[in-house]
């Protein structure tokens, strides 16, 4: 995986010769066009090397490895020019489009140290991104656990969101998926300061008091700020801060994959917060979808179709009763649980993630649970 290297360049003789001088060590592909180059970028990759020639016909090499960027960001790109084309190489290396630009005609000794770097410089791509997905998502999950200790009732509706949202960006990149789920868990990271009984009336579409609305207005502003000191969440901010505007007000943004992405993920949580607002307020799914569908350019239309085969019913779960001892991560509770003085300890809706279910289970040990309790079964899992 971490030996194969991908060359684009219209000259065929170019590319028999390093095909014929590298493939004893590593494992190369070539394409005689960028078309074809980055259909087999796509296709059969990942790479650790991109090496693709400036000119050449209908797209050239910056647009390739530009387009390329898109697909694997991990990939190392380099980008044979010509003298004339050194400008060029020089301004796409300084915009940080590419790791390392030579010159025609280059010579193996050349090209092999640049092959080799750029294959480790691939290894610390993949490396830092791994451990910084997984930074991410304990810090989020760690999030929505102290979310569903102080307010239950934000921490049941970011799972809504979540589940909205993924449902819509089900054909996005992985990235975007990984975002926009994030950030819709997130987003209610400023209902903390919320009530419970403030929060069940703002869920249900009730009306609330002043300072209580202010905080809700404020809630997406609150939640940014909160996460603006931890590291790599810059995109999640942006797209919270977003939440409010309509898309005309989006600022533009330099790096074509950061213009592509954040719209399109703060546009999916619109819709998800848009669709879950409606359905509290006690409309029906296809009423939801069509007061969407008339409040544009607010929503886009193309996303709100997309949750037409969404199930908002709870006809794919199924209402049963059982033992403290019996409740797994797996339910979702159907009622509220309350100690013998009357004291609330989990409510009606709420996901038994596992900080939840140790806390009942060590309650349940200590002073035990009035029994049986009702609780929704999933007839798939669902990620809790």
């Amino acid at each position: 995986m971490y030996s194969s290297i991908l060359f684009i360049d219209d000259d065929y003789n170019i590319l028999n010769s390093f095909k014929r001088s590298l493939s004893p060590e590593y494992r190369v592909h070539v394409a005689d066009t960028p078309e074809e180059g980055l259909r087999l970028f796509e296709e059969k990759g990942p790479f650790s090397v991109l090496v693709s020639d400036m000119r050449m016909p209908g797209m050239n090499g910056v647009e390739v490895l530009s387009k390329a960027r898109e697909i694997d960001a991990d990939t190392s790109r380099v980008l044979l020019t010509g003298y004339a084309d050194q400008q060029a190489a020089i301004d796409a290396v300084n915009k940080g489009r590419i790791f390392k630009f030579l010159t025609k005609p280059c010579p193996l000794q050349t090209l092999v140290p640049v092959l080799e770097e750029g294959i480790y410089n691939y290894k610390l791509n993949v490396s830092n991104r791994f451990v910084g997905e997984r930074t991410q998502q304990g810090l989020v999950g760690m999030l929505s656990q102290v979310l569903a200790m102080v307010n239950p009732a934000a921490q049941r509706k970011a799972h809504r969101l979540k589940n909205f949202a993924r449902h819509m960006a089900r054909t996005a990149r992985p990235q975007q998926r990984m975002i926009v789920e994030m950030a819709a868990v997130l987003s209610q990271l400023g209902c903390l300061n919320l009530s419970q009984e403030t929060m069940r009336l703002y869920d249900g579409g009730g009306i609330v008091g002043h300072e209580d609305n202010i905080r809700i207005r404020e809630q997406f502003d609150v939640a940014a700020r909160l996460l603006m000191h931890l590291p790599r969440f810059e995109v999640i901010i942006e797209v919270l801060g977003l939440l409010h505007k309509e898309p005309h007000q989006f600022p533009r943004y330099d790096d074509l994959e950061m213009q592509e992405t954040i719209p399109l993920c703060t546009r999916i949580l619109q819709t998800a917060l848009g669709i879950d607002s409606l359905l509290a307020s006690g409309k029906s799914p296809d009423a939801a979808l069509a007061a969407l569908k008339a409040d544009q350019p607010f929503y886009d239309p193309a996303l709100v179709d997309r949750l037409v085969d969404f199930t908002f019913a709870l006809h794919n779960e199924v209402l049963m009763y059982v033992r403290a001892t019996e409740l797994t991560s797996r339910m979702v509770l159907a009622e509220d649980i309350r100690d013998d003085d009357g004291t609330l300890l989990a409510t009606k809706g709420q996901p038994l993630a596992n900080p939840l279910l140790a806390y009942l289970h060590k309650v349940h040990r200590r002073i035990g649970l009035p029994e049986p309790i009702g609780v929704f079964l999933p007839l798939r899992e669902y990620d809790l």
